[in-house]
């Protein structure tokens, strides 16, 4: 079954180049298995985590690949094994799930097993290490395998697309850092990062019912948003971000949550990786909890990650803290499946709109590259693109 009519399309590439993605003519992806679909994306994004590859860090050892792993779309393919999807459904996507895997049987599909042996999750827009030869989702199609458990639908109403792409990846990864951190109502949080996951974090933690909540950064922009939510922004270039919150909190607080990862500054803004995890273990009142989301991946220099390095990702911590205050640490990548139900459903209520984090908004994957640029250089917090609805045609 289809109703794809083009045999190419724009897509963004990564080609190993730090500091560059470009834009090329690719084909269209077409079915190979019967459980897969064809989607024509109408909204995507990138994601801080993108900025990783960009900066020549993070995905697969050979490039090529495809960049983006935040989408929603409509289904034009369809394979005709899929047994709750159909061509004209709207979804979300983002982490493949097999569905019938030990970890997708317990419940932990973001660790799907089906490609293994492996150590890393099956997403798009990482290269082929990451994903069984996924293609990237800042394109205007993919392909997308096992539909059934790794396609969320949506509804055919357009009117939350802008606060829906943001449950592919950073609403859901903000929400799970407060899960990692042991997390209850009424606690105080630091929240170190500001971008949109860092935000987003902020914004649950007081959806939530946090007590007070601290964002700590460096961007004016990026401060003054987690003001405009009511999180009391902290810039730790101006002063020691943690002597800064317990002059509020003498005992620390009960719950951090590092949203940074692997490119963590300090208060000169040199990079320095164990900055923020030993700031949570600083800021932390014993027994309380940290959420550890930010992206920390050991690889070694390859034509796909050129500038990483075998020490990125060993951090030097405050262990002895840590041990003697008897807290609690969480890592991992974000549970997104089992988050997005409840998530999608206080956006259609209104009780949430993520939104917010949103300014700038894309009409063309041409506009892409620039974007990355201005992304890169946190000039924007969130950058979205917006590609033309599919026009509806019969089966």
């Amino acid at each position: 079954m289809s109703t794809t009519q083009k045999e190419t399309m724009k897509a963004t590439v990564w080609e190993g180049k730090p500091f560059h993605v470009s834009v090329q003519e690719k084909p269209v992806p077409k079915i190979q298995h019967p459980n897969d679909v064809i989607i024509q994306i109408t909204t995507s994004a990138i994601c801080g985590s993108d900025l990783h590859t960009y900066r020549g860090r993070l995905g697969s050892k050979n490039p090529p690949w495809l960049m983006g792993h935040e989408a929603v779309g409509t289904i034009v393919e369809a394979g005709d094994g899929l047994k709750s999807l159909k061509i004209g459904d709207r979804v979300l996507i983002e982490i493949i799930s097999c569905g019938y895997c030990d970890n997708c049987l317990r419940g932990r599909m973001t660790y799907c097993l089906t490609y293994s042996p492996r150590t890393v999750i099956d997403i798009e827009g990482y290269g082929p290490d990451f994903g069984a030869h996924l293609e990237g989702a800042q394109a205007e199609y993919i392909r997308i395998p096992f539909a059934d458990s790794s396609c969320f639908k949506l509804p055919q109403s357009t009117e939350h697309d802008l606060d829906f792409i943001l449950l592919a990846d950073i609403f859901p990864t903000g929400w799970y850092a407060l899960d990692c951190a042991n997390f209850q109502p009424g606690d105080t949080v630091a929240v170190f990062g500001a971008g949109p996951v860092g935000l987003l974090c902020a914004y649950s933690a007081l959806l939530r019912g946090a007590s007070k909540v601290y964002s700590v950064d460096y961007v004016p922009a990026r401060l003054e948003k987690a003001a405009s939510i009511g999180a009391i922004p902290i810039d730790f270039t101006k002063e020691d971000p943690v002597t800064q919150i317990m002059a509020r909190e003498p005992r620390g607080v009960r719950c951090s949550c590092d949203c940074v990862g692997l490119d963590c500054l300090n208060d000169k803004l040199e990079p320095q990786e164990n900055i923020v995890l030993n700031n949570c273990i600083r800021v932390t009142e014993p027994t309380g909890g940290i959420g550890l989301i930010g992206i920390y991946v050991q690889l070694s220099p390859s034509p796909g990650v050129p500038l990483a390095s075998p020490q990125q990702g060993v951090l030097s911590s405050l262990i002895g803290q840590l041990w003697a205050k008897g807290l609690s640490v969480k890592s991992g990548t974000v549970e997104i499946h089992r988050l997005q139900p409840s998530l999608r459903d206080m956006i259609e209520s209104g009780k949430a709109k993520p939104s917010f984090v949103i300014d700038e908004i894309l009409h063309s994957v041409d506009e892409v590259p620039r974007a990355y640029e201005r992304f890169e250089k946190r000039e924007i917090i969130k950058p979205v693109i917006q590609l033309p609805h599919p026009k509806k045609t019969s089966d």
